[in-house]
């Protein structure tokens, strides 16, 4: 609360220099939600819709492709089922094999003790933090300067412009990124909440040297999320478009887009599955 009401007075008092420190303090919560975000979306059932633009290395359309999957609860577990692949329905027999596979995939699921799925649970959420390390230098390898408000799905929001942090060294490779990033956070004003962001990296990016990878010049992240229930916050579209070169062999060109809807809690779900 301390936080968002300085930074509410913020916009009449912006030359003030502990500013920057509580923006950042609010930035930081942000991205706890955020983390919070990856566990509390296990327990909802949604449709996502991913798309794939491939790109030749002079911007020319080469292909799309698209799927949408739906996430349901069944069996006391939530599952996956591919229902279209680039607009179309898939074919009854790749269906029907899809099928057989998560029904094996349910069995051996029930024969695991509840020790063994809080232990699955454990290893698949630390696999995650792990993956996403990089991404808690986010609040200190920035610097933020409240730039306005602005109205997300009827929610005001405080528009925060995001710039490389003067001498900021990153304690993880991957977040050597920040240090040619610019862009503008959206935060929620009641939830404190990160609502969207966009970033683009204005100069290339060399991860070990150039050995492990590149990202070049020109890539762009969207993120958008929406509030789904009280202090619960999910993706509802995420994009990023990117040349980037793997290894100082594999060259990609592409634009991931994924929108992601209709999210259900499984107690919903349960509770729809259980009427008459």
């Amino acid at each position: 609360m301390r936080v968002r009401a300085l930074l509410i007075g913020a916009l009449a008092l912006a030359a003030r220099a502990d500013i920057t420190d509580d923006l950042r303090s609010l930035v930081r919560q942000s991205l706890a939600g955020l983390e919070q975000s990856s566990k509390k979306i296990a327990d909802y059932a949604f449709l996502r819709r991913a798309e794939r633009k491939e790109y030749s290395s002079k911007g020319e359309l080469r292909s799309t492709k698209s799927w949408l999957k739906r996430r349901e609860l069944q069996d006391g577990f939530m599952v996956t089922r591919l229902v279209e692949r680039d607009g179309r329905p898939i074919p009854e027999s790749e269906r029907l094999q899809n099928e057989q596979t998560l029904h094996k995939r349910l069995a051996e699921l029930k024969a695991l003790t509840p020790e063994q799925l809080q232990k699955r649970r454990e290893e698949n959420r630390r696999r995650e933090r792990d993956e996403d390390a990089w991404l808690k230098e986010f609040p200190d390898a920035l610097d933020y300067k409240l730039v306005g408000e602005e109205t997300l799905d009827g929610r005001p929001a405080l528009i925060l412009e995001a710039t490389p942090r003067p001498g900021y060294r990153p304690k993880n490779l991957r977040a050597r990124v920040f240090e040619k990033v610019r862009g503008r956070v959206w935060i929620d004003k009641a939830d404190s909440q990160l609502a969207q962001a966009e970033a683009e990296v204005f100069d290339t990016v060399n991860i070990g040297w150039g050995v492990l990878g590149r990202i070049d010049k020109g890539t762009r992240f969207f993120i958008r999320r929406k509030r789904v229930a009280d202090n619960t916050w999910l993706p509802e579209q995420e994009t990023v478009k990117f040349d980037a070169r793997m290894m100082l062999v594999k060259s990609m060109h592409q634009e991931l887009t994924t929108r992601t809807w209709d999210y259900r809690h499984r107690t919903e779900t349960a509770a729809a599955a259980s009427a008459p």
